[in-house]
Order: C-alpha cells, then structure tokens, then sequence
C-alpha cells in the first residue's frame, strides 16, 4: 500500500470556549461553598454535532449542577475543576502530573467497563484555574486527557456519507437512534441479508466488527475526526484486543442546520500495534488546550468589564462578608442580614453615617425619614452630601440620601420620605391636622413594613412617636444618640410574647431577660417637652466632636448585626455586674456569634471609655409602658393628638407626675448619721 493510501489519522483538537455565566457561577461556589477548600470539584460541559464550527465544548453556569442536561442537539462530557487559592499555587502546580493523574482516572474508566454503561466517560476533561474574585480576573487552562497510544493508519481517503452506497438506508438506520444514544453507537450493516441497524455501544459483539461503523457525535467541522474519537479508539482496541491489525469503520455523526446526516464522516483505520492500557505507571498522556497564540500556557479573561454594572457592585459589596465566613465566622448568615428592612429615623450626621454602615453589612432595604434640606453645613459631617447639594438650595436630606445610597449600591432599595415627625409638647394647629394625619399613617405603615427602628434625631421628643410606634407594632429599635464628647447606643427590650429564657445564672452577674429590657424614654421621670423653645443657636444645634458620631453610628450598626446572628434575636438578655464595679464584667458575659450582646453602649471621649449598662424597663414609662401602649391601641390618634397637645398629658397617664413632688422636697442629712470609716476619710 503506497503511502498515499496509508497515512497517519490526525485528530481536530479540542477548543474550550467559556461562558461568562460560568466564571460568575465560579465566583459564587468560591465565596459561598469552596472558600479555602481547593480540592477538586466535579462538573460538566457539552458540545454540539450540528452545524459545529471548529471543534468546541462549552461550559457555562450549569456545569456544577451534577443533574444538568445538555442543551438540545448537544451530548455531555465529563470534567473535573481544580481551582487553586493563590496565583501561585497556580503556577507552581505540576502540570505534567495533573494531567496523568487525570489520564490514568480516564485509563480506570476504559478498564473497569464503566465506559459500557456511561461512553460520556470517553468524553473527559479539566479545568485548572485560580479565580482573582476582586479584579474579576480568571486563569485558567483546560486539559482533554488522552493516553498516548500507537497510532492509527487511515486506510485510504476520507469518505462523506452521501457517498456511499446505498447511503438512503444509512440514514433511515440513524434517524431511529435515540438522541441520547447519539455521542457514541454502533452502526450495524450487513448489506447482503439487507440489515441496516443504529444499536447502543453495550451491545458490542467482536465477532461481528466487519458489520460495525463505530459512530459518535462528531463536533469537528474539518475533515480529521474530533479529539474524542481518539479515546474512543484506545477504549475499543483496549476492550476488544483482537481489533489490533483489523479494519474498523468510524462514522462521525454530523448535522448541518436542517438536521441532514449527508456530511458525516467515514474513517478506515487500522492499528498495527496492541494497545496495553494496563501498565499506568509507564503510559503517557497528552491533551493540555493550546493558548490564544498557539503555545502551551493557560489563558486569562477580565469579566469586569463584561458583567452588568450592578452586578459585579453587588458581588463587590459582598466581597469582605463572604470571606469572613471563610475563616472567622463560618456560621455568619449574611441571608438574615440582606433581608431585614431598616427604617431610619432621621437623615443627618448619625442617619448618614448609619446608612452608610448598613450597606457595609451587606442591608439592602432601608427607607429613611426626615424633613430638612442639605444646608452648608451639612456635606463636612453627613457623608451623604455634597456642597452642590446645597447650593441647589432645594435638596431634601431624605430624599437625597437614598438617591446617593443607590448610587453606592445600585442593588440597595432605598426610599426616602420628607415628612414631619410629630412631637409630644409641640402643638399641632387645625390647618396642620389634615397633613400630620397623612404623615402619621405613613409613619406608622413604614414600621410596620420594616423590621427595625433606628432612633437618630437631633432632639429627645421626636424620638417618642417611634418608640411607641416601635413597641406597639414587636419591631427592633435601636437608639443613638449623641452628647458633647459622649453617645449612647442601645437596643430597645422586645415586646414580642416572652420565651422564657431566662438566660444564665452568672456569679456577680444580674441577667436581665430580652423581653425587661428598657427603651429610651425608661429612664426618665418626665414627658419630653419642646426641647428648641427658648433655647440658642448652640443649643438647637446638635453640637459634638466631630468623632462621635461615626463611633455611635458604627456601634449602632454592629450592635443590630449582632442581635441578628444571636439565636434569640430580640429577645436576647443583658447582664451587667451587681457590684457596679467597672470591669466587674468582663469575661463572664455569655458571648453570641460576634461577641457579647448589651442592652446599651455610654461612650466617653474625654477618658476613651465604654460602659455597658443594663436597665430594666419601668412600669411608668411614657413611651413602652403597658398604660401607655393599651392607650394607643383603644384611642389611635385621638391618643396621640392629646400628646403633642401637651406632654403633661403622658405624665398623668402614667402617674409619673406623682413624682414631680420630689423636685420641691429637700432632704438634709446630718454628718452625725453617716457611718464614714478611717479609709473613707483617707
């Protein structure tokens, strides 16, 4: 046979192409599931025999779900990802090694006769990759194992179906094989008893190879066969040895778009030599995927620029949370968090800086309430401003905060209402009744839409309205509020139905139950009044060190973050030491997921010191007390109109005006009375 007729087969070598949705995918198991972990992964891909171009498998974000299918007119294959933590356990990977250790997975498949019952196995490849998740930067260079057997002599030239004779009845035959049995067949013909039969690959008969096209889904547009019939070439030498130094027929299946089988391809082969897969430890393979420039090297693809804007923000923001669950905080549900829905309070220096905080968090939902306009001042502490801002003249803090907290997080679902809060003290005229009842109902269906109350006005009695409205409606509250050089930051005790947990008996420690905790308002033993009547330009002003308020706001923030994670949640107790001793506390305090959970945070800056006090709640209260709450359920806003009418009105409905006769008494002590011992007097 001249050396024309007998020639080497070539084989069309595989070309990865990636969906982006693959890389996202990737981007979310490494955050979400793998983390540290960089063992292998399974996963999939396909590639198509109709109207192929080149020789492609493609993988995309179904390739890690284990029951995907392949798309229509596809066939599955079978691959394995390693993707690596650093760009240098990337590179220094042996590369050679990786590639016979997926080889000799292959060669096990071929020899065990797993191949029978799943031929896909035939079709296998890999994926080593590190994944760069803050530049969205992926390398990656795929592999298409195949062990390096002696090679096949094409016998003769390359013939195309509608060729050969008698080709009606080769199509007619394939036409009545199932799809899914289409990536690898069996062809039976018998031209003299007029048999003309598509049979699955299990039923493979030795004796019966001079009858036999062995076919398969062909996605090679050239006329070499695609890469996967060189595996399938060494699976049939390799399970059938008397094959050796015989003819086989392969049949590459191709459609064109109208789904006609003319252009398949019809291959003679014959291997000369045996085919010993047995012996791995001496068996070489190949198949790593050339690069853009036809080298052996791994390829790299930036999908900053090709994900959608809000997208690739969102994935941003959630960077640093997701890898606190890596190492730090496994158990952290960064679910819980981007569901609550936040309302705030107040839209200046601690609205701002809170806002800001919660995105941090990964909080999606926050509306935020307040009626004032950005004013010169404002831009140099509320970080949600800006002096055009305030040039404008016209633009409403509320309003303007959400817009920039979008513009931060474009995945953030932010409102902002202009409206007043109504005051205790502050009387409200007819002509304003109509638009305080319209603000009140928006007031009151926004906490009941949203699952936390942040207090963060700039005076004491507008904080009143959202804490009765807080405890009367079970919601979480958290106060902030600012002094000179101090801040306080508490959670407000839960009105939800009691658990009954007690909490733990601590030596030196009272625990105080979730469900008797204090809110804002507990402490007093008067209304609040009309705090900006008669008072100076210093003392309407919130006046502080500019430090402060970032302190409170971020002590706000986590202080809720870790409500969220405790398993409690609201109803969490406190403890605080019963000596009263600073520190007295310290290392007994049962501790949540992220720490010890307090009723309230006092801050100082003049000595740098926090103390965690823990107050129960007074029966007497003007704001959470039973008298108080049944008031606001029987009369509604007939209630609350009687409030800002005058604010003695909360005093004798709660029988703290009792007390105001405290105020007039003077109590004199003698010297004589006290006991003061040698160490007192020192």
């Amino acid at each position: 046979m001249s050396l024309q007729e007998e020639t080497i087969l070539q084989f069309a070598p595989w070309e990865s192409f990636v969906s982006p949705t693959f890389w996202h995918k990737l981007a979310e198991v490494k955050l979400d599931h793998d983390r540290l972990s960089d063992t292998k992964r399974s996963i999939s891909g396909h590639y198509t025999n109709r109207n192929a171009s080149g020789c492609l498998l493609e993988v995309d974000y179904t390739a890690y779900n284990r029951s995907a299918q392949p798309p229509k007119f596809s066939h599955a294959a079978v691959g394995t990802i390693y993707n690596k933590n650093t760009i240098e356990e990337f590179k220094a990977l042996d590369k050679v090694a990786l590639l016979a250790d997926e080889g000799k997975e292959l060669v096990a498949d071929m020899r065990s006769g797993r191949v029978l019952g799943d031929p896909s196995l035939l079709t296998r490849f890999f994926v080593l990759s590190f994944a760069d998740l803050k530049s969205h930067s992926y390398y990656y260079w795929f592999g298409f194992p195949c062990p390096l057997t002696p090679t096949l002599k094409l016998q003769g030239g390359v013939q195309k179906l509608r060729d050969v004779p008698n080709s009606q009845k080769y199509k007619e035959a394939l036409k009545s094989l199932p799809a899914e049995s289409q990536a690898f067949f069996i062809l039976y013909v018998n031209e003299k008893e007029n048999v003309f039969e598509a049979r699955k690959l299990n039923t493979l008969d030795e004796k019966d190879v001079e009858h036999y096209y062995f076919g398969f889904a062909d996605p090679s547009e050239y006329d070499h066969p695609a890469w996967l019939m060189r595996n399938y070439a060494a699976w049939l030498l390799n399970h059938c040895p008397s094959f050796v130094g015989k003819k086989l027929r392969f049949l590459g299946l191709r459609y064109n778009q109208k789904m006609e089988v003319d252009d398949s391809r019809i291959w003679e082969v014959i291997q000369t030599e045996n085919c010993d897969l047995a012996d791995t430890t001496e068996l070489k393979f190949v198949g790593w995927e050339l690069n853009k420039n036809g080298k052996m090297g791994p390829r790299m693809v930036c999908m900053r620029d090709s994900m959608d804007p809000a997208k690739l923000a969102e994935n941003s923001v959630n960077l640093n949370l997701k890898l606190m669950k890596w190492r730090l905080v496994p158990d952290l549900n960064l679910e819980a968090i981007s569901q609550t829905k936040c309302l705030l309070f107040g839209a200046g220096t601690l609205g701002c800086a809170v806002a800001r905080n919660l995105l941090s968090w990964g909080f999606k939902h926050i509306t935020l309430m307040d009626n004032g306009k950005v004013g010169f001042s404002n831009p140099v502490r509320q970080n949600l401003y800006t002096h055009a801002d305030a040039v404008a003249g016209n633009r409403m803090k509320a309003t303007t905060a959400a817009e920039r907290l979008r513009e931060i997080n474009p995945s953030a679902e932010t409102v902002g209402h202009v409206l007043e809060i109504p005051m205790p003290g502050h009387t409200i005229g007819e002509s304003l009744r109509a638009q305080t009842e319209e603000h009140l109902n928006l007031i009151e269906k926004a906490v009941r839409d949203h699952d936390v109350v942040f207090l963060l006005t700039d005076s004491r009695e507008s904080r009143w309205l959202p804490t009765l409205l807080g405890a009367a409606s079970k919601k979480v509250v958290i106060n902030a509020a600012l002094g000179f050089d101090s801040y306080l930051v508490m959670r407000h005790g839960s009105t939800r139905d009691d658990s009954g947990d007690g909490g733990q008996e601590i030596d030196g420690l009272k625990c105080v139950r979730g469900s008797q905790l204090g809110c804002y308002f507990c402490n007093d033993v008067t209304a609040p009044g009309n705090s900006l009547k008669d008072r100076t330009l210093d003392q309407q002003c919130t006046v502080t060190r500019p430090g402060v308020s970032n302190i409170a706001a971020s002590y706000a923030v986590e202080l809720l973050v870790a409500l969220l994670q405790h398993p409690l949640r609201e109803q969490a107790p406190a403890y605080y030491a019963q000596s009263g001793k600073p520190g007295e506390a310290d290392g007994k305090v049962p501790e949540g997921l992220l720490g010890i959970l307090p009723h309230s945070i006092r801050g100082m800056l003049c000595n740098y010191e926090n103390i965690l006090p823990a107050t129960q709640k007074f029966a007497q209260c003007i704001a959470c007390s039973k008298p108080v709450l049944d008031a606001f359920k029987n009369e509604g806003h007939a209630f609350l109109f009687k409030t800002f009418e005058t604010a003695k009105y909360l005093e004798d409905l709660t029988g703290i005006s009792e007390f105001t006769r405290l105020n007039s008494e003077i109590i004199d002590f003698d010297d004589d009375e006290f006991d003061m011992s040698e160490e007192d007097e020192d």
